[in-house]
């Protein structure tokens, strides 16, 4: 890290500090950001991000502490179980996969693991919180070693949260 450059992480609940949103750094008035998606710095108005955070949601950081935040991809990826619907899990029925979030400042990624054994584009965050769908499937919340070791009850694999 650069002691040229302020640094700061976004925090929107449900986000905390320890595991915020996205991580941004200025330098004068030139602002990047810390992609989610490649795990590389960008300036801002040089890709699609257009726009800056509000200033009431970045929380000024260390360099040490954004160095810290760089080199822990999972503080960044929220992970969850995903079942058929709520009966299934209030049942103890298994979970069918897992499901994983990152949120970058150049857009969202949700994930499902999938056949092959790959990570692949899902809508099951989206559908599992839109009071339209009349039976949307059910996301349990997992830490990403809650998630690691699901995948290798679920598949027999290890290093699936790896990013």
């Amino acid at each position: 890290m650069s002691e040229q450059y302020e640094y700061f992480v976004k925090v929107v609940a449900p986000d905390t500090e320890e595991h915020p949103s996205s991580l941004w750094r200025r330098q004068g008035e030139e602002w990047g950001y810390f992609s989610l998606l490649d795990w590389e710095w960008h300036k801002v108005f040089e890709t699609t991000v257009r726009t800056l955070p509000d200033m009431e949601t970045l929380r000024p950081v260390t360099p040490e502490r954004a160095a810290e935040l760089e080199g822990d991809r999972q503080s960044f990826v929220r992970y969850w179980a995903l079942y058929a619907d709520e009966e299934d899990w209030r049942e103890g029925e298994s979970p069918t996969t897992l499901v994983r979030r990152r949120r970058s400042p150049e857009r969202l990624l949700d994930e499902s693991f999938q056949e092959g054994d790959v990570w692949g584009p899902t809508n099951a965050v989206f559908e599992s919180r839109d009071l339209r769908t009349s039976n949307p499937p059910y996301l349990q919340e997992l830490t990403s070693d809650e998630a690691e070791a699901l995948a290798q009850e679920l598949f027999g694999l290890t290093g699936v949260t790896e990013l």
